[in-house]
């Protein structure tokens, strides 16, 4: 979505988290060009990381699998993991702040953004797009759209042909979400 977060959103900002380094990135990329700009907040963002923990193994294997276009049961997981489903909670909930549920449905809504976004200039069939992204039907996707973004589907597409395209880039947030769609559709022709 390009619009900024609704008055119901509650944004924390990156000083709130971080103090003041990132009062003083946030002045950096202020006072910089736009390209010089995304520079400046990856290098911050690239001087944070030696002090960040690993990665849990767990809920990286958790997100792989709940990406869109890969399982469609949560439930499986806990097999395919080895682990019981309170632990599967507890380690996704401590490594990303969401319960696996919760993942799983905004990975498949952002699975839906990305497959509509590369399609949002020919106009995009919701039926399909609901189907292809795994949604039961076009009334499923409706309602998960209004539930994570506040707009129908059709709405948040209307939203991103003026606002979006042609404007700014979405591919690095789109792309690999598309490329995985693209592995796990060749995966069966390839066994």
């Amino acid at each position: 979505m390009c619009r900024p977060p609704s008055s119901s959103t509650r944004a924390v900002g990156w000083h709130e988290l971080l103090g003041r380094p990132a009062v003083e990135a946030g002045e950096a990329v202020a006072a910089a060009s736009p390209e010089h700009a995304a520079a400046i907040l990856e290098r911050a963002v690239i001087r944070l990381l030696p002090d960040a923990a690993a990665p849990d193994p767990i809920v990286t294997q958790v997100v792989r699998q709940l990406m869109p276009w890969g399982t469609t049961e949560v439930g499986s997981l806990t097999s395919s993991l080895n682990i019981s489903e309170r632990q599967l909670r507890r380690r996704t909930l401590a490594g990303i702040g969401l319960a696996p549920k919760a993942l799983h449905r905004i990975l498949r809504f952002q699975g839906f953004l990305a497959l509509a976004h590369a399609h949002a200039r020919e106009g995009a069939d919701l039926a399909l797009l609901a189907a292809d992204t795994r949604y039961a039907d076009q009334s499923h996707l409706t309602r998960e759209s209004l539930r994570l973004s506040g707009l129908t589907p059709r709405a948040l597409l209307r939203e991103a042909v003026e606002n979006c395209v042609g404007i700014h880039d979405h591919a690095a947030s789109r792309m690999p979400l598309l490329r995985t769609r693209a592995l796990r559709q060749m995966a069966p022709a390839a066994a």
